[in-house]
């Protein structure tokens, strides 16, 4: 009777130290809500004011105008800088997306591409059109290196008839 208490109590240890040592998920820390409430700001503003029409085409072309002085190439630190700008613009929604959007449109630099991406995700009609035109400059085949050769087409497989 003495090992049969011994080895349930031993038991019981376990599994209160298994349970103790079990992570325990949070809800909040999983999920992201910043974009949620970026989205939610966006349609308010659209539901709430902006009659939209030619004001609205002419509001964005306003705000193309508006542009910061774009980093060059070479310039990583304003780089780095103008695409936290862009950021937090984008973060901002309603007009300061839109001129964000702008931004990246003119500046048609390859590291604010996934920033248009998410332009092209975005619920806002204006700021997904912007975002298309800035990536039109995109479409078509890479171009790692401006003077590398051209790679030939690969060739078909030897059964073809399986491929397709």
């Amino acid at each position: 009777m003495n090992q049969a208490l011994s080895g349930a109590a031993l038991a019981a240890v376990i599994a209160v130290l298994w349970l103790l040592g079990r992570p325990r998920t949070t809800i909040l820390r999983s999920t992201d809500t910043s974009a949620i409430a970026a989205l939610n700001r966006s349609q308010m503003t659209l539901v709430q004011g902006s009659g939209g029409g030619p004001a609205a085409t002419a509001a964005a072309a306003h705000a193309a105008a508006d542009t910061p002085a774009l980093p060059a190439a070479s310039d990583l630190r304003g780089r780095r800088q103008l695409l936290l700008q862009l950021e937090r613009q984008f973060q901002a929604g309603g007009g300061e997306r839109q001129r964000a959007m702008a931004t990246c449109a003119a500046w048609g630099h390859r590291a604010a591409l996934p920033l248009i991406q998410r332009g092209l995700r975005d619920g806002d009609p204006r700021v997904t059109q912007l975002a298309a035109a800035a990536m039109e400059r995109f479409r078509g085949r890479s171009s790692a290196a401006p003077g590398a050769p051209a790679q030939p087409a690969a060739k078909a497989p030897r059964n073809v008839s399986r491929t397709r």
